[in-house]
């Protein structure tokens, strides 16, 4: 049986685009809670709602990088 450790050495070394699917396919192989896809369609509701009022705080690129990878945006 693999190893999680040789799994994931042997799917960095897949090209981006392969990984991209494989990481799909990971993520819609883990099950949902009960109400997950309606708690997220509320919240979804929400924003939408947000960005018709003009309530949403938006972030334009350069401040959602440095909130998600810190100062250094040149990652």
């Amino acid at each position: 049986m693999a190893t999680l450790e040789s799994v994931r050495r042997d799917a960095m070394s897949l090209p981006q685009d392969e990984r991209e699917l494989l990481a799909l396919d990971l993520a819609l192989s883990i099950e949902k809670e009960p109400g997950y896809d309606e708690a997220w369609a509320a919240e979804l509701e929400r924003r939408w709602q947000q960005m018709k009022d003009g309530t949403a705080e938006l972030l334009d690129d350069d401040e959602a990088d440095a909130l998600l990878f810190g100062n250094d945006s040149d990652r």
